[in-house]
């Protein structure tokens, strides 16, 4: 009888799994984009009148973020680090816990879930690139 409850948790908890066994990693964002670069936009906040946010992603694997909670105390946040790539070459994690779907020239802030966002503000988690960065650019510090 153990094995059977064993059996039937272990297919309950693989039904929530993504199968990434069928996943093409040789064309993804990470290997056919430009995706370094600059990027800007405003997110919806619950508190303020919008998170000014821009997000600079530097080869090989480092970004800067800087966000202003616009129409409250407008101090700037600055913060920089490292991002890994998912599975797919399509999604990046930064070491603070956003994560982002990777287009040609706009990224997308997902849920916890690597989800899109939906509902009425869906299109206002997107962030442009406004500038271009060179493939070789890295950062010393």
């Amino acid at each position: 009888m153990k094995n059977v409850w064993l059996i039937f948790i272990l297919i309950i908890l693989g039904c929530g799994q993504q199968d990434t066994s069928n996943i093409d990693t040789t064309t993804s964002s990470k290997t056919d984009l430009q995706w370094q670069g600059v990027y800007h936009g405003i997110f919806p906040c619950p508190s303020c009148d919008g998170m000014d946010t821009t997000l600079e992603l530097i080869k090989p694997n480092k970004y800067t973020i800087y966000t202003v909670r616009l129409g409250t105390d407008n101090i700037p946040f600055q913060g920089s680090g490292t991002f890994k790539w998912d599975k797919t070459g399509n999604i990046i994690i930064l070491d603070r816990g956003h994560i982002y779907r990777v287009y040609s020239d706009h990224l997308y802030l997902l849920d916890v879930k690597s989800r899109r966002i939906k509902g009425a503000d869906a299109q206002r988690y997107r962030v442009n690139k406004i500038q271009a960065l060179d493939q070789q650019t890295t950062t010393t510090e």
